[in-house]
Parts: C-alpha cells; structure tokens; sequence
C-alpha cells in the first residue's frame, strides 16, 4: 500500500485513533487510521479509497452493540455521522442517512404524526446500525417498517435494494458477522410509517423511555444487551420472562459477577458495565463468566447480540 497516497486520498483523518472514543462502552485500542465521516460524500470517498488501495475498513456508527479488542484494529475506521432525515408525512414515508441516530428519527416522524418504531426509542444506535442487526423491543423490529435502502457495494458500485434483500432475521441480517474487508456500506434508507394523532405517537415515546430508564442502566458505560434471548423473540416483559436471557443470568447468579473493572448491571443482567478503568479482555472474560453461569444451571449456551471487532487472538 502506498501510505502517502492513501492518506491524502483520505483527506482529514487520525492516525492511531483511540477507539475507546466511539463506543458506548468506552473500550477498545487504537485504530491504525479514523474518519469521521459528516456526509454522505465524505463517508463514499472514504470507504472508496481504502477499497481502492485494499485497507481494510469497517463503518461504525455510536459503537453501542460493539466490542473492540484491547489490540484495536488494523485498518480504517469509518464513524458514519451522515445524518440526514426527511419526513414525508403525506406519503407516511421517512427517509434517513445511515449515521442518523435512530431515537431522533423515531422522534421527528412522531412530531410529525408518524408512527412506527416508538418502541425502539432509546435503542443507542443509528439508523444504520439498527438495520444491520435489526433491533428492536417489544417484539418489533426495525425490518418491519423499512421499505428500501442504498447501500455501497465493492468496486464503488451504489445499489437500491428491497427490504428482503437484508434475509431479516431475530437480530440479525445478512450484513452483521459479515468477516468482510470490504463490507457493503448502508447510505440511506426509507421507512413506512402510519400516520397517527402527534400527541398519541409522542405519548407511546414517552411510555417506552419511562420503562428503558426504570428496567436498563441508562447513564452508564455500556454496550446494551450482550445476549440474544434464547427463545428468539422480544416478548419479554410478562408473556415470556422465562425465556429472556435477562431473567436466565439473573436466576443464575450473574449480577454478582465481576472481572477486573468489568461488572454485571445490577439493574438488568444482560447488561455489563465499564466503570471508567475497563479493558476488552476483561469485558470479554466477564460475558464468557455468564454465559457459563447460564450454562450451569439451565443448560443454555446464550449467543451474544453484541459483535467482536478486532483482534483479539
């Protein structure tokens, strides 16, 4: 690779960025280089240049879902803060920039009388994100409402694909795991939404927030749940408790568990939390620590929702 050319290709830019910066938890090394992309043709010229000299590459978004190794990673990262969002309530439609924070998209269709993932409010991730793991609550998920999207392919080639294209399933979709050097980039999507009464959409918001900040550690150093329920599904609350895998680790013992600054939430068992002093390894120990606990009582091997990046042999 000619390191000069990428460089300058690249155009505003760190060396050796400290990745700890860009994730929710607060955990991860250095990345060999960092963009911050604010637009949509800054975070195009960045994936196309490191495609064009093959640096590996990875887009993130507010690193919520994500553990970065204590090694870091040797490649470019991509933080994706192209954030547009236009909302088209006559046709019920909204379309939005892949680095736009999915709580504010959620927000300014509400505002405008649209309906359609006020249960995913509060879910610390952007648009993009959301789509590449499917998040949801409450037994919704974001593949529900999204009609279409424009993705990056290699070879710069930009593509609008149909919502089936993603083969959604619980938490996952064909774009997350992907091992990838050059994975395909999501640059904007478009969502069907129903209209509805601006104070009933706004009252359904304010509901979910109120049960995000009395059931989840809001405020702290996290990376939201680690593991996937089991049973493959959100109904949680009261109709499948038993099959959450917050209800499993905490029946097993797991908000007792500690590994160096790394601890389990005392508030909700599926979640972990970095006091400030943290490393990856310890993170990664910890979340091993309750996966076995689990395993040990209930013969359960839970499989994470978060995602490893990173080196971490």
């Amino acid at each position: 690779m000619d390191e000069i050319k990428f460089e300058n290709s690249l155009g505003e830019h760190e060396k050796s960025a400290e990745l700890k910066k860009y994730t929710t938890i607060g955990l991860g090394g250095n990345a060999r280089y960092l963009v911050v992309a604010r637009d949509l043709k800054q975070l195009i010229n960045a994936v196309s240049a490191a495609r064009s000299l093959a640096v590996g590459y990875r887009v993130i978004g507010f690193g919520s879902n994500l553990l970065i190794s204590d090694r870091g990673f040797d490649g470019l990262i991509i933080v994706n803060r192209a954030n547009s969002i236009q909302v088209d309530k006559s046709k019920g439609v909204v379309i939005a920039e892949g680095g736009a924070p999915l709580s504010k998209m959620i927000l300014e269709a509400a505002s405008q009388g649209l309906s359609g993932c006020e249960s995913m409010f509060g879910i610390p991730g952007t648009v993009g994100g959301a789509i590449c793991v499917n998040a949801g609550a409450h037994n919704e998920a974001i593949s529900k409402y999204l009609k279409s999207a424009t993705i990056m392919f290699s070879s710069d080639k930009i593509v609008s694909v149909e919502s089936g294209w993603f083969d959604f399933k619980y938490r996952a979709s064909k774009l997350k795991y992907k091992k990838e050097e050059f994975p395909p980039v999501i640059l904007s999507a478009i969502f069907q939404f129903q209209q509805k009464r601006v104070e009933d959409a706004l009252g359904e918001i304010s509901k979910y927030k109120s049960w995000r900040e009395k059931t989840q550690p809001i405020g702290e150093k996290t990376c939201g749940s680690v593991f996937r329920n089991p049973s493959g599904s959100d109904k949680n609350e009261e109709e499948e408790k038993e099959k959450t895998a917050g209800y499993l680790l905490d029946q097993s013992g797991a908000k007792k568990l500690k590994v160096g600054s790394m601890k389990v939430s005392k508030k909700h068992a599926n979640w972990i939390i970095n006091d400030g002093r943290g490393t990856a390894y310890d993170a990664r120990q910890l979340i091993e620590s309750m996966r076995q606990a689990v395993s040990d009582k209930y013969s359960v091997s839970l499989e994470e929702e978060i995602e490893y990046l990173g080196d971490w042999t």
